[in-house]
């Protein structure tokens, strides 16, 4: 018997019903299982800033303190979802520093997407720099200094 003979049964109801919600419902699944909405990477932040740098959160992940134009080591396993990110550190340093004991949030915008994460990354630099900006890198290895870190420290040894 037909689909279509059926359709006045109740038993062809529930087919036809059933069919549907099928054709409706696998599509969904399947886009679900597309969709990342975070990744676990290795984190280290490295600093371009004349001051020792405290209580380094990422996303609320505590993330250590550094000493003048430092980095933290590595913080393995840091939970990044995708989005929009805070970032936020505390300067400190010798009585008299310029700034000791502000709090600075990161200026501009820190989105992290899946687009901007290549293959095979396993590691996000992150790096501070004097005007309160951050910059993200995405590497397979641990994160070198910026083209843009490197002009501030020697621009600094001059």
């Amino acid at each position: 018997m037909s689909i279509w003979k059926q359709g006045r049964t109740k038993e062809g109801r529930r087919l036809a019903l059933g069919l549907m919600a099928c054709g409706l419902l696998l599509p969904l699944a399947a886009c679900r299982q597309a969709v990342r909405k975070e990744i676990w990477l290795n984190v280290e932040v490295i600093s371009y800033i004349d001051h020792v740098i405290t209580n380094i959160f990422f996303n609320g992940t505590p993330l250590g303190v550094m000493n003048w134009y430092g980095a933290t080591g590595t913080i393995a396993g840091v939970q990044i979802p995708f989005g929009v990110q805070t970032l936020h550190w505390e300067l400190d340093g010798p009585e008299g520093t310029p700034r000791i004991g502000e709090v600075v949030t990161a200026k501009g915008p820190l989105v992290i997407s899946p687009e901007q994460i290549p293959p095979g990354t396993r590691y996000l630099g992150i790096h501070l720099y004097p005007d309160d900006t951050v910059e993200f890198t995405f590497v397979e290895g641990l994160p070198k200094q910026t083209a843009r870190g490197q002009k501030i420290r020697s621009d600094r040894t001059k």
